[in-house]
């Protein structure tokens, strides 16, 4: 998402983008991702998921961290693909590591709190973009100190990952023997007993072959297609909202990103607590449509309705999107 602060730190002018280029650098990234999700996933339902998530975060934060070397249109381009495609196994390959651990119930509060955190890098996402606008420097501009300093940090947690992410309670290091037969039972118990480890392309095949994938999917990209537009280009409509300057434009991008944090979080504790998917699902549909609507009929000079509006959609796409995770995978 900090493509979008790198628009407002110069990125496109200083690369002599056009505004078609700046679009397809940006929808390049759904090529991969949409292409190598489910080869990504199958590497990680038959490897080690603390191996291959450090893999993908290292190569990601590294491609990242090389987007500040960016001379032009082509090498952006090729950057946000190969995100893409290391990106692309990431947040399923989360979701599939996790029920390994909890029970149905104990989901989505769980899911929710780790997606929170996607919202919550896109408030401190804005402030580093407002400290980093503040450095004079001859050496690098603003967008380049955003890829690097972001980029960088993503390169160091993947080794920590890949070296101490437990693959399940049962190699769990700070988990009793005691424990470990707990945290199996517990999940027996919730889903059944299930130890066949063993893949076929007949499982992959079951996939294209279930109705219900399709209904998931398309109840899936309706909302997630808001979800992404809000990320790519909230600096963008910040920016767009008032007279202030790109800085103060960066900064106020923090409070709907910190709003989001917290309402997710509520809403997945929520819908564990009353462990109901659908009406939590419907309400977070309908905040975030409510505010697209102010957005598109407030007038232009109603700068403080259109932000307080800006702060509604983001809440309601960013909460969406882990109940409705959650909810797919009791099903």
């Amino acid at each position: 998402s900090n493509i979008g602060n790198a628009k407002l730190g110069g990125l496109e002018k200083d690369l002599g983008m056009s505004k078609s280029q700046y679009q397809w650098s940006l929808s390049i990234f759904y090529f991969s991702y949409v292409i190598f999700d489910l080869p990504s996933n199958i590497i990680m339902r038959r490897w080690l998921p603390s191996y291959w998530l450090g893999i993908l975060m290292f190569f990601w934060g590294a491609v990242a961290t090389a987007m500040a070397a960016s001379k032009n249109f082509v090498t952006i381009a090729i950057c946000r693909f190969l995100i893409g495609l290391f990106e692309a196994g990431f947040f399923p390959g989360v979701i599939y590591f996790m029920s390994l651990w909890y029970t149905r119930q104990e989901y989505g509060r769980r899911i929710s709190f780790f997606w929170s955190f996607s919202s919550l890098a896109g408030a401190f996402g804005g402030l580093i973009a407002y400290g980093i606008s503040q450095i004079s420097s001859s050496y690098l501009k603003t967008w380049q100190w955003l890829f690097i300093i972001e980029g960088g940090p993503t390169v160091v947690l993947a080794v920590f990952t890949a070296w101490y992410l437990p693959n399940n309670p049962e190699t769990a290091r700070f988990l009793s023997t005691e424990e470990k037969k707990l945290a199996a039972d517990r999940l027996i118990e919730d889903a059944g007993a299930s130890h066949d480890n063993s893949w076929s392309w007949a499982q992959v095949a079951s996939v294209f072959t279930d109705w219900k994938t399709y209904v998931f999917m398309t109840i899936y990209i309706t909302g997630t297609s808001a979800l992404q537009g809000v990320t790519l280009f909230l600096p963008s409509i910040v920016a767009g909202l008032g007279i202030w300057s790109t800085p103060a434009a960066q900064a106020l991008t923090t409070p709907p990103y910190f709003l989001a944090f917290l309402v997710t979080v509520l809403v997945g504790w929520s819908s564990d607590r009353y462990f109901e998917r659908a009406y939590h699902m419907m309400a977070t549909n309908i905040l975030a449509l409510f505010g697209f609507l102010l957005l598109i009929f407030l007038p232009a000079t109603n700068v403080a309705g259109n932000y307080i509006a800006a702060c509604i959609v983001t809440v309601g796409v960013y909460s969406n999107v882990a109940v409705k995770v959650a909810w797919f995978n009791n099903n």
